[in-house]
């Protein structure tokens, strides 16, 4: 009802909630609303191959299918699965070359691949993962994500101090915690129904959800972590370990959205005096996901960076001054696009200078809105 009605408030709450949305089938209805599923624009050309692939293809060699009785396991359907999901994190990194890829992407999109049986939707859903959640892992390199992992270690301070202590006393680097943030848990959770719940919380959940789940992840098992010998290395694979011994993921869910209503990312930045670049994907989450409106698609929602370079890439010089929208991701469409495609279909002239118009002062005004309209 929720999904025919379009009801994203109650399909969010469902997807945040309880048991989340259950089947497969529910979910291949569902995550498309919730992801926001569009036509984007795509800036690379599909015929070139991308830098990173041939990582990728190293990397399918050795994925294999999470258990599951809805899923089919055997080597031949492996085999094929693998050659599906090559597909699709292809065309998610030639579609944006900006991207660079990073090990564990490929079993994000592995676990849409299996949800919706279809390479074209799985595509859809690691691109918009890819540009609004996991952006910040997909730059040149991983320091981005590295500050959220100390953020990780402020928020613990906050929750559970006496694990915090142990930890810093010990100089255990919150590294455990990598693979946890980059795969969603995908990496270290066996059973596929826990990941499809674990997703379900994801998509509908600011960008950074899952540092706070990997907090909750630490607190439940709190007492453990104490108890455990005080030496590096036994307590660096304990917390390894940690998640692929969750038996309540709902319990884990409920904990880690009231950590998130208690210590929003700015006040864990400011508590930590660890701020994320004002152009990571949890900075601009505001500004970005939370105005897609899946209900109405509308043209200006490119997400094209300019001059093709990662938001988080150095900043440029053009025509003296600092070309501050090399690192933001563009909010708008071209106006030179819009007029284009008004005059592809044949609008009277007129329509196609006010298209181009509204979209340069509609540009204009999320420039003043982000403050990146200045030097």
């Amino acid at each position: 009802m929720a999904i025919s009605s379009l009801d994203l408030a109650t399909l969010k709450d469902l997807a945040r909630t309880g048991n989340g949305l259950q089947t497969l089938r529910l979910r291949r209805r569902a995550w498309p609303l919730l992801l926001n599923f569009r036509s984007l624009t795509d800036t690379g050309d599909k015929q070139n191959a991308h830098p990173d692939e041939g990582q990728v293809d190293l990397d399918l060699r050795r994925t294999s299918l999470p258990e599951s009785s809805e899923l089919r396991r055997d080597p031949k359907t492996t085999k094929r699965r693998q050659h599906q999901l090559g597909t699709v994190v292809r065309n998610v990194l030639r579609s944006y070359p900006w991207l660079s890829y990073y090990q564990g992407y490929h079993e994000l999109a592995l676990t849409y691949l299996l949800v919706f049986g279809s390479e074209q939707a799985a595509a859809e859903a690691a691109k918009m993962t890819a540009l609004f959640f996991v952006r910040d892992a997909m730059g040149s390199n991983l320091d981005h994500v590295l500050q959220q992992l100390q953020l990780l270690y402020v928020l613990l301070q906050q929750t559970c101090p006496k694990v915090h202590r142990v930890l810093t006393e010990l100089d255990v680097p919150p590294f455990f915690a990598i693979s946890w943030v980059l795969t969603w848990f995908a990496h270290d959770v066996a059973s596929f129904d826990d990941i499809c719940r674990i997703f379900d919380f994801l998509i509908v959940s600011p960008t950074m959800q899952v540092v706070y789940m990997a907090a909750a992840v630490i607190a439940c098992r709190q007492d453990d972590i104490l108890a455990c010998e005080r030496d590096f290395a036994i307590l660096h694979t304990m917390l390894t370990k940690l998640p692929a011994e969750v038996t309540k993921w709902d319990d884990v869910i409920a904990d880690s959205y009231n950590l998130e209503l208690n210590y929003p990312p700015l006040k864990l930045q400011h508590l930590g005096n660890c701020h994320l670049p004002k152009l990571s994907d949890v900075n601009t989450y505001e500004a970005t996901w939370k105005r897609l409106d899946p209900v109405r698609p509308v043209m200006f929602t490119s997400l094209v960076p300019a001059t093709n370079a990662h938001p988080l890439a150095p900043k440029v010089k053009a025509e003296g001054k600092e070309n501050r929208m090399a690192q933001v991701i563009e909010l708008t469409n071209t106006a030179h696009k819009a007029r284009e495609l008004a005059m592809q279909h044949k609008w009277p002239l007129l329509v196609a200078t006010v298209a181009s118009t509204t979209l340069l002062m509609y540009m204009w005004v999320m420039m003043q809105h982000l403050n990146i309209g200045s030097t």
